[in-house]
């Protein structure tokens, strides 16, 4: 039994590492103030030679049909003078394929989650005295993986974010809808690399303070609480 719960401890959280991580991701990428403050830090009026609020009317567009807000990005604004449809077929098409990398991303991250919840139950069929040591090797066990990842991720980001950035869409996507030409896109001058490399920066960091607080509370937190109430 104690063998059983060794292991399902590790997974149990090494699942739950990840179903946080995307959990992050989530939310970070559906932020909409950063939007609003990348879009003052970037120009991205003088890019896309659009209003401001324009811009951000269409990033919300954007935004909502990830989410399955609404059905299609269309959306009509003036782009240099002259009113237009902001996105043309080409946005339209590799929006399609986001969308379904979001949804599924969410369906893991879902499955995870449920996954970890299950796999946590036979460290409870121990007695008390021992699940604290359990949990705490279980999530060292567990999360070093996906830290050692992060941690990788982040490096080769820094050090250089284009190659980072083109070999996770080469990974993601299996056509060449993502290489948008910036003289004719607005979608790429809407959502240019710095933003990403900022929204990526974001998410490593939220993922490293939440791997804090979870650290925190399975080795001196639940321990003091179980050790309180014996």
């Amino acid at each position: 039994m104690k063998k059983t719960a060794e292991i399902c401890t590790a997974l149990a959280f090494f699942l739950l590492v990840w179903g946080i991580l995307l959990t992050i991701i989530d939310v970070c990428c559906f932020n909409k103030d950063f939007y609003r403050r990348e879009l003052e830090k970037n120009n991205t009026v003088e890019a896309t030679g659009m209003e401001s609020e324009d811009v951000i009317d269409s990033m919300v567009v954007l935004l909502d049909y990830l989410r399955y807000e609404r059905d299609d990005i269309v959306i009509v604004r003036k782009v240099h003078g002259t009113e237009r449809e902001v996105f043309n077929e080409r946005e339209t098409l590799h929006m399609i394929d986001v969308r379904d990398l979001y949804r599924n991303a969410l369906t893991v991250r879902n499955i995870f989650l449920v996954l970890a919840a299950v796999l946590l139950i036979p460290v409870f069929r121990l007695p008390r005295e021992e699940r604290a040591g359990q949990l705490k090797r279980g999530l060292i066990n567990g999360s070093l993986f996906v830290l050692g990842f992060t941690a990788f991720i982040g490096i080769w980001a820094a050090v250089d974010f284009n190659h980072f950035w083109t070999n996770f869409h080469l990974l993601f996507f299996d056509n060449d809808l993502w290489l948008l030409d910036p003289r004719t896109s607005i979608m790429i001058n809407m959502l240019p690399g710095n933003l990403f490399f900022d929204l990526v920066a974001g998410i490593i960091i939220r993922f490293l303070i939440c791997m804090i607080v979870l650290y925190a509370a399975v080795c001196f937190l639940v321990p003091h609480l179980w050790s309180a109430r014996t």
